[in-house]
């Protein structure tokens, strides 16, 4: 698209965050984008697409404020529950929205599909599955969820009109990402390394709990389809809660997926049995997204036109071992 504005970008080093700015780039080849980047290691990188680097971190909060009112976008996917962070964003943004009316800001935040999490015994546990076109399901997410204190403040600066703020809560992301700095996901990959270190994989209870997962090109692609509809001036949504999307695939048991695992990190000869040990959750609390329940569907994502085109995640479970391992090497 030959659209022209500024978007100022949270995350842009990260997993989700790279991806999704080298797919916006890609969207929108002549936006000025400018990006927060903490480790001045990673600047280069991000400046190699294009992009204007801004060096700083969460806690330079009159930093993040000052380019939030400098731009016309700003989208989030560096951190979900600092709510300092997103306050200084949406101060930006509603200054820019009182100095130049003539075009009301934009953000994207990114969320996740952890709102829905609940007991962590690696226990199925949920019937109920969240749709995000349905409103009383969104409202009805309880207010001490992860997460939920952000998104409520997101959605009550919606709610006073000064800015448009829409939230994309991703589900288990997985697949080789895209971005300049990091390109692996956090479940999968947390546990495979916690496999290598113990020479064992370990899944949490007896693994019949359910989380969706989301392929990382296809949720860039969701992004795109958000930003595209965010800017086109044809959203005329008036409860804030109706721009709230799940980034939400497939359903797959933790069990079933600890099992592949182990099955391939026996055959790569680096754990010592193909059986995963049952453990709980205090005994590697890193693993908590993969010990609970995380249902939802993305009907209102669907409604864009976003379509599921990766592969599935067992398809990738070979390669995101390799990938592990590779890293796991490169850091020996």
């Amino acid at each position: 698209m030959a659209q022209q504005f500024s978007l100022f970008f949270l995350g842009v080093t990260g997993y989700i965050g790279g991806s999704v700015l080298v797919e916006l780039k890609k969207r929108y080849p002549n936006a000025q984008f400018t990006a927060l980047v903490r480790n001045p290691k990673d600047a280069a990188a991000v400046q190699a697409l294009g992009v204007k680097v801004v060096q700083g971190s969460h806690s330079d909060l009159d930093l993040v404020q000052q380019f939030a009112s400098d731009n016309d976008v700003v989208i989030n996917c560096g951190d979900s529950d600092d709510f300092p962070l997103n306050k200084a964003i949406l101060a930006g943004l509603e200054k820019r929205a009182q100095t130049k009316p003539s075009r009301k800001p934009i953000l994207i935040h990114t969320s996740g599909t952890g709102l829905l999490q609940n007991e962590r015994d690696g226990a199925f546990h949920s019937d109920k599955i969240y749709d995000d076109n349905n409103l009383d399901d969104i409202k009805g997410i309880r207010e001490d969820a992860q997460h939920r204190d952000v998104d409520l403040e997101i959605f009550a600066a919606g709610k006073a009109g000064l800015i448009d703020p829409y939230i994309i809560a991703p589900s288990a992301v997985y697949g080789k990402g895209r971005g300049p700095v990091r390109n692996l996901s956090i479940q999968v990959n947390n546990t495979i390394r916690v496999a290598l270190r113990r020479k064992e994989l370990v899944q949490v209870g007896p693994g019949t709990n359910v989380w969706n997962g989301v392929y990382i090109d296809d949720l860039s692609n969701l992004y795109g389809l958000v930003l595209d509809r965010a800017l086109s001036g044809k959203d005329q949504s008036t409860d804030p809660y109706e721009r709230f999307y799940w980034g939400s695939g497939d359903e797959y048991a933790w069990g079933d997926i600890a099992r592949e695992l182990a099955r391939l990190l026996y055959a790569r000869g680096v754990i010592r049995t193909e059986t995963p040990k049952i453990i709980k959750i205090e005994e590697e609390p890193i693993l908590d997204p993969t010990a609970s329940n995380s249902r939802s569907v993305s009907n209102r994502g669907i409604a864009l036109g976003w379509k599921l085109s990766g592969p599935p995640l067992f398809e990738t479970l070979p390669q995101e071992v390799e990938w592990t391992l590779a890293e796991a090497e490169a850091k020996a």
